[in-house]
């Protein structure tokens, strides 16, 4: 069913078609009319990932590096400045045709990079299922909030897949991308206007 090894051709197809579905949402988000881009490496550290610097009492410095999330992002209709964060993955369509049920698979480290991110940041978990296209009622473009996903929002069902610790996502908690410029917004702070609450 799974295949917990892959070779280094494999796995630089799987990095290529992940880039792309990356690519295709910030094209996306600029047709919504928005602005989008990719986050980098920071200089002066070792690796090529992506990382946000956030305050860590316990360390030494006062601070530490964590994983960012990939893409940061502004839509219409928001002020300037009020960008978000999206984790874009590139998922398979997982089912349990007897139950009609359909799922996607969240590794549980990516879920604790995602929460530790969305401490400081608005961060959205987007996935890619080009196979959803093919399925009345869905898109193969589909989000959800980070924050819905913690433990006070929803419960999380919990399996070991290839051997790692990993959460059934069923898609009923996805919305359509294009309903993410529909979403309320955390009131601004970088305004002169007077808060509304």
């Amino acid at each position: 069913m799974f295949n917990n090894t892959r070779t280094s051709a494999e796995f630089h197809s799987d990095k290529a078609k992940g880039e792309a579905s990356e690519r295709l949402f910030i094209d996306l988000i600029g047709v919504m009319g928005g602005a989008a881009a990719a986050t980098g490496t920071i200089p002066g550290l070792i690796g090529q990932t992506p990382k946000f610097c956030r305050p860590q009492p316990a360390a030494e410095e006062g601070f530490s590096y964590t994983v960012s999330p990939d893409i940061f992002f502004t839509l219409p209709n928001m002020p300037r400045g009020f960008a978000s964060f999206a984790q874009v993955k590139l998922k398979k369509l997982q089912k349990v045709p007897s139950k009609g049920e359909l799922f996607v698979w969240l590794d549980e480290k990516e879920l604790n990079r995602m929460n530790v991110a969305s401490k400081w940041f608005d961060v959205f978990f987007v996935i890619h299922v080009p196979e959803l296209a093919a399925v009345e009622g869905f898109t193969e473009w589909l989000w959800v909030n980070v924050d819905d996903l913690k433990e006070t929002h929803t419960t999380l069902i919990k399996r070991t897949v290839c051997e790692k610790p990993t959460f059934k996502l069923p898609l009923s908690l996805f919305q359509p991308l294009s309903e993410i410029t529909k979403r309320s917004l955390n009131e601004p702070t970088n305004t002169n206007a007077k808060p509304k609450s």
